[in-house]
């Protein structure tokens, strides 16, 4: 799994991720702090014969490669549960977790309209703002709009696999301490979702609400206990495919009736006849009422799909009925 660490600072952090277990660490570190001490790219460092090569004690103190690049957009891509780092004259990097450091994360509230297109190599990019694109195309901006909403400062809903170390309120200056506690706490995630192979890590929207209506309100009452594992999900991409093949508006035709119903549908190729089986489910609208089981002819059609001849074989518990079909399903089949 891969960790890209954006922005300064980012020595502790790349530690405890070692620490963790987790290897493939990245540092992306604006051009501007670029060491003067370290050689140009291209150029090779004499080496004195003295000079001997660095031992480190541990692997936790190995540095992480660092790039020496500005970042001008963060676009998560849902498909694959990973984030594109868009960086300033070069393709775009991805990175399965991105975490923000305290000065990376200043760009996302500031006020300036300045383009980092237009800010010459080596300038600060404290004042430009970093764009942030998160699940169904939503921004950071239309999520913050007036200011921040996240769970501890260190996580927003609709972000997955997006955390913040310096906290997301630009305006208030933290102690290292401060920081230190969210850099465990994100390290302690980030396992969470390696150890169980998920792809995706999310706060969930209730916990972000019930923590601000309860706590960000009565700041001076407010508990500092661990988050709990049922404060986030961890999913994979196949949790979040639907096991049904159509879910939507539908009529069922029956002979002197028509009836306006919600279907739920989904269907194999059964191995031994092989044929096509579908079935599915059929719920009433608000101004339909439900006709009940019959072994008259009925036909299910969809929107834009051709009739497919139906079976209504029961009422459920709930009050709907199942429907059942051999042949043409009355849903579009994937290719």
């Amino acid at each position: 799994m891969s960790v890209a660490v954006i922005g300064t600072g980012s020595r502790a952090i790349v530690r405890q991720l070692r620490a963790a277990g987790i290897a493939e660490v990245i540092v992306y570190e604006p051009v501007s702090t670029g060491n003067p001490s370290r050689a140009p790219v291209g150029r090779r460092r004499r080496r004195t014969p003295w000079a001997t090569p660095h031992r480190w004690l541990s692997r936790e103190d190995r540095p992480a490669p660092r790039r020496l690049v500005d970042v001008s957009e963060l676009v998560f891509d849902e498909n694959e549960d990973h984030w594109l780092i868009h960086l300033a004259g070069d393709e775009p990097a991805r990175a399965r977790v991105v975490i923000l450091t305290g000065d990376t994360t200043r760009r996302l509230r500031t006020s300036s309209a300045a383009d980092a297109a237009d800010r010459p190599c080596g300038a600060a990019p404290d004042d430009v703002r970093l764009p942030v694109t998160g699940r169904e195309a939503r921004t950071l901006d239309a999520a913050w709009p007036h200011a921040p909403v996240t769970f501890r400062g260190i996580a927003t809903h609709g972000f997955p696999n997006l955390f913040f170390v310096g906290g997301a309120d630009p305006g208030v200056e933290e102690p290292w301490s401060a920081q230190s506690v969210r850099v465990d706490l994100i390290v302690t995630w980030v396992r969470a979702l390696q150890r169980q192979s998920g792809t995706r890590i999310e706060v969930r929207a209730s916990t972000q609400h019930e923590y601000h209506r309860r706590l960000d309100l009565t700041p001076s009452t407010r508990r500092r206990g661990r988050p709990k594992p049922h404060h986030f999900d961890i999913t994979v991409v196949a949790d979040r495919h639907s096991d049904h093949d159509y879910a939507g508006p539908a009529v069922l035709d029956l002979p002197g009736a028509e009836y306006r119903v919600t279907a739920t549908l989904a269907g194999h190729t059964d191995p031994i006849d092989g044929r096509y089986h579908w079935y599915g489910r059929l719920d009433p609208t608000e101004t339909t009422a439900l006709p009940e089981p019959t072994r008259a002819a009925a036909f299910l059609v969809l929107p834009g799909r051709a009739p497919a001849p139906a079976n209504l074989t029961e009422r459920d518990p709930w009050g709907n009925l199942r429907v059942t079909g051999i042949g043409t399903p009355p849903f579009a089949l994937e290719a």
